[in-house]
């Protein structure tokens, strides 16, 4: 007859599943963790400002606004539309490379010209995440250069811009997102001028994956002045892919008197 088999072996087989049971759980976790998702950190072409965030390593997003109208402005800039990109990839965790472009233009009227936009290329660097303690927002870095890779009619010349990007959550789930840079560009006499940005953003999902935002930017140029509001929706319907509207009004002469942009973005 067989001995019973000690109290002690069966302890030690009975915790080996179960840690075998929790190393696989953990390897399901991560391997959720790391699944394409458009929700973290999320598209930067639906509102103004563009997040602090960055994708994860090898992960990369295709946003795209293939509807992109603004209506001509009080100080005679044209109406036109276009359709815009960016191009979103992980280098690491913390450093994204970005391309990005209005598109194919058209510029409405009877000698109104057509062709691509210049190319920009950027990187955004997430240097720390929000510390809800200390009430201290999440930080990003992000430099372009607008290159003259473009149709020759849109061709404005290298033009560098740098921004710094801000993550804030404040009180009822309402996140705060705004960025203050400084881009240049070329005056109507041929003269290069520094402007400073400013933008800014509060979202708040309002139902399960629809977020209702708010929005609004300010270009300070030498005399002429940019500066608009508006509002919008994002509808994320699955992990990874996002829809987006948004619609504005100008404040300034400089500024179109109405913009419309809608879009999508998909996660990979």
């Amino acid at each position: 007859m067989k001995s019973p088999v000690h109290p002690l072996i069966k302890t030690v087989c009975a915790l080996g599943l179960v840690m075998a049971g929790g190393v696989d759980c953990l390897h399901a976790e991560e391997q959720k963790s790391n699944e394409a998702s458009i929700r973290t950190p999320g598209p930067d072409l639906a509102n103004f400002p563009n997040s602090a965030f960055t994708l994860p390593q090898g992960r990369a997003y295709v946003e795209l606004a293939p509807l992109n109208y603004t209506r001509r402005s009080a100080g005679g800039s044209p109406t036109q539309w276009s359709a815009g990109y960016l191009l979103r990839y992980g280098v690491t965790d913390d450093f994204e490379l970005r391309l990005l472009s209005n598109g194919y233009t058209n510029v409405r009227g009877s000698d109104g010209p057509s062709g691509m936009a210049p190319q920009t290329f950027d990187f955004k660097w997430h240097v720390c995440d929000e510390s809800k303690d200390s009430h201290l927002p999440a930080f990003g870095i992000e430099v372009a250069v607008q290159t003259d890779i473009a149709s020759r009619v849109f061709r404005e010349g290298t033009q560098p811009a740098l921004s710094l990007n801000f993550d804030q959550t404040l009180p009822l789930d309402i996140a705060f997102e705004y960025n203050i840079g400084v881009f240049t560009q070329d005056s109507d006499e041929g003269k290069r001028e520094a402007q400073g940005a400013f933008s800014w953003a509060l979202q708040k999902e309002v139902v399960t994956d629809v977020a209702f935002f708010v929005n609004g930017y300010t270009n300070t140029g030498e005399g002429h002045p940019a500066s608009a509001v508006g509002a919008g929706l994002q509808w994320t319907p699955t992990s990874r892919v996002a829809l987006y509207t948004n619609l504005s009004g100008g404040l300034t002469q400089a500024t179109p008197k109405f913009s419309a942009l809608a879009g999508f973005a998909v996660a990979f």
